[in-house]
């Protein structure tokens, strides 16, 4: 069976089973991160294999209970093109323990948070990233992004007018953007996916209830030097507003978070 990875950004061939990889993703609302093309292979991890059973998706994942040779699992991906059915692989890197999903209202008592994740290749030739990710004909900030290009989102009307405040929510910086250009905030959160060492800083994906998931607004990226958080953490993070960020090969940012620090809560 021939698998699609999303795990490097590079496009390898491998014999005799052709697999795509995709170095250091990040995939969650807002953009995708990526480390520069290299011909060096990602660090390799177990690789299990499951049917999915069901599917749920949420803040930007999507939750997969699949059977696992006869035993059902939870495991949570980066939003990409899955369906019920599916033969899938993935590693079991990192687990959570009675992690809770707002969006979903579930508590899951154990949940694989995968990064290497082997999709069925359901096409003979390489698919690009924005294809892979599902974002080809969808509607959404990412449409239109070809390589060079990174347009600016139509700005809305704020629902509410600005006001400046001590602790700012997900939903109120997406909201209030312009506003807050160049400012140093503070928000509360839960972190969802931290990526280390890309483009030389790490990327925070963090998650506080607020925001319309359709309008990718309920989730924010911060960017740091360096971190020590972990996915499942509860902190108190702080850095700079950074507005319309593009770190070109069409990865746009309509609003990012830099020069951050975490406090765990």
């Amino acid at each position: 069976m021939k698998l699609l990875s999303l795990t490097t950004l590079a496009f390898l061939t491998l014999s005799p089973f052709t697999l795509y990889a995709q170095e250091g993703k990040i995939d969650m609302h807002g953009g995708k991160e990526n480390k520069m093309p290299t011909m060096i292979p990602a660090q390799k991890a177990e690789i299990f294999y499951g049917k999915v059973l069901e599917i749920k998706p949420a803040m930007g994942y999507k939750y997969l209970k699949i059977d696992e040779n006869g035993k059902t699992i939870w495991v949570a991906i980066a939003n990409a093109p899955v369906a019920v059915g599916d033969k899938i692989g993935y590693d079991k890197k990192t687990l959570m323990k009675d992690f809770k999903s707002k969006t979903l209202n579930q508590e899951f008592k154990e949940i694989y948070f995968a990064s290497d994740v082997y999709l069925p290749q359901k096409t003979t030739a390489p698919k690009t990233m924005k294809d892979m990710l599902g974002l080809g004909k969808v509607k959404d900030p990412h449409a239109g992004m070809g390589r060079g290009m990174s347009p600016k989102p139509v700005d809305e009307k704020p629902a509410k007018p600005f006001v400046k405040k001590d602790t700012y929510t997900i939903e109120e910086v997406h909201m209030w953007r312009k506003s807050l250009k160049g400012q140093t905030i503070t928000l509360e959160g839960s972190v969802f996916k931290v990526s280390h060492g890309i483009m030389k800083r790490d990327w925070v994906h963090l998650g506080d209830g607020t925001g319309n998931e359709k309008k990718l607004t309920d989730d924010l990226v911060f960017t740091a030097p360096n971190s020590t958080i972990k996915a499942g953490d509860k902190v108190l993070a702080k850095g700079t507003v950074a507005v319309d960020k593009d770190f070109g090969y069409g990865y746009f940012y309509p609003v990012i978070i830099e020069k951050s620090t975490f406090e765990v809560k």
